[in-house]
This record gives C-alpha cells, sequence and structure tokens, in this order.
C-alpha cells in the first residue's frame, strides 16, 4: 500500500491502519498464522465502520483535488 495521493499519505486507508494495529501486535511463526490472523481480525470489523470508512471517501477525495494534490486533514 506505499503508492498513494499524498493526501492520502497520512491516513491511508483507516480500514487497514486498524488491521496493522491488530495484527501486528504480535508476532506470527509464519506466513500462514499472519494471514489465518488478518482472516479472523477483518471478520470482527463491524459493518457500520466499514459502511461509514467507505461513505467519507468521495468527500476525500474532493478535498484532495481541492488541494491539487496536496496533503489533507
Amino acid at each position: 500500500m506505499a503508492c498513494f495521493l499524498s493526501g492520502f499519505e497520512s491516513s491511508r486507508l483507516s480500514i487497514w491502519g486498524v488491521l496493522q494495529n491488530k495484527v501486528c501486535a504480535r508476532p506470527h511463526s509464519s506466513v500462514e498464522a499472519l494471514k489465518k490472523k488478518l482472516v479472523e481480525e477483518w471478520d470482527k470489523l463491524s459493518v457500520e465502520y466499514l459502511r461509514a470508512t467507505v461513505d467519507a471517501y468521495p468527500r476525500r477525495l474532493r478535498a484532495v483535488i481541492a488541494a491539487k494534490g496536496g496533503r489533507i486533514e
């Protein structure tokens, strides 16, 4: 996920940030264990949280366009 518009660099996708914090809270013994934990944590995310995150993107995209690709808050 290294390739983002500069306006999105600070927050990236909040969904991935949440997953990263939960999944990487402890080391994993293998790639398979990491994948399993990622799926477990994904399944715990509420539909309401996912919908709110997706619904916020048009507003954020308009802000990036208005900032001509620069940083947004």
